[in-house]
């Protein structure tokens, strides 16, 4: 670390991919379609905060946040497919937080770190089955948290 430079004490160490549940319907009309002929939609819900003491006096937090994609047919509203994508992120703090400060830190920012990773798995799933969208669209995260119901688990 250079000399002046700040070191966070909420850091983000690792995330994974922990379910992908991704269904195309099966007929001629979802096969043939083009890029014109569909749009799609997300919703989000985001996991409680699972909050582990480690012997080093470090505080881990284990949550997540899970999207959900729709993919409808532009003349029938019909879904041509669907999916849900869960990640779940691991993060460590020394435990020097206000509960309030530690309810923001779960609450906001850990799904707004979290959203890069699953949005790119979500844009590949997409192209890769054969829906050519655009990536999907940025999102203020931090916004939508806000008015989430998230609880901080001991554990």
């Amino acid at each position: 670390m250079a000399d002046g430079s700040v070191k966070s004490g909420f850091q983000f160490d690792s995330y994974k991919v922990d379910k992908i549940d991704f269904t195309v319907e099966q007929n001629l009309s979802t096969l043939a379609s083009r890029q014109n002929d569909f749009d799609v939609k997300y919703s989000f819900s985001f996991r409680d905060a699972l909050k582990y003491k480690d012997s080093a006096d470090k505080v881990l937090y284990v949550t997540g946040l899970r999207v959900y994609v729709s993919v409808l047919s532009k003349n029938d509203q019909h879904e041509m497919a669907k999916g849900m994508f869960e990640i779940t992120g691991l993060f460590v703090s020394m435990g020097t937080f206000t509960p309030e400060q530690e309810e923001f830190l779960a609450r906001t920012q850990a799904p707004t770190i979290l959203f890069p990773y699953v949005r790119a798995i979500i844009s590949q799933t997409m192209y890769n089955a054969g829906f050519a969208i655009p990536i999907m669209p940025l999102l203020n995260i931090n916004e939508m948290a806000k008015d989430t119901k998230l609880k901080i688990i001991d554990k």
